[in-house]
């Protein structure tokens, strides 16, 4: 038996998918949903969405937004989505280390706040990890 997963945001329905198991970047920590799972509604974080789909992990990276998990069906509505990047670790890599200095250093500039500085350091985690699950198939 599987979870059916439906993922969108305000701009682009992402897709709808048949799980096994789901992995949600919720606001306090990451949350895993099993088929049959209580009921309940969360926020979610930036982060990344694992969805294992037919014994193989899919992720999906997203920038907040709600989930509902109900019996055998889940719901995440993102405020937005980010593609993966067709790009190698070590690219990710130096994209993580660039976002961690401006947020370490403050470097509000082009009309960025802090706010948006830690939501880019969230992608730019969030990628890499993406990035070394599908290299590895895990997650």
């Amino acid at each position: 038996m599987t979870i059916k997963v439906r993922v969108l945001s305000p701009l682009k329905f992402i897709g709808d998918f048949k799980a096994e198991e789901v992995v949600l970047p919720g606001k306090t920590g990451q949350i895993g949903a099993l088929k049959r799972h209580t009921g309940l509604y969360t926020a979610l974080d930036t982060g990344l969405v694992r969805l294992k789909c037919q014994s193989k992990w899919v992720p999906i990276i997203v920038c907040g937004g709600f989930a509902e998990i109900s019996y055998n069906r889940i719901v995440v509505l993102a405020y937005e989505t980010e593609e993966l990047k067709d790009i190698s670790r070590e690219e990710a890599e130096e994209e993580l280390e660039r976002a961690s200095l401006a947020f370490i250093n403050m470097e509000i500039s082009e009309g960025k706040t802090l706010f948006d500085l830690s939501i880019d350091l969230k992608k730019a985690t969030a990628q890499l990890r993406a990035i070394n699950y599908l290299s590895l198939n895990i997650l």
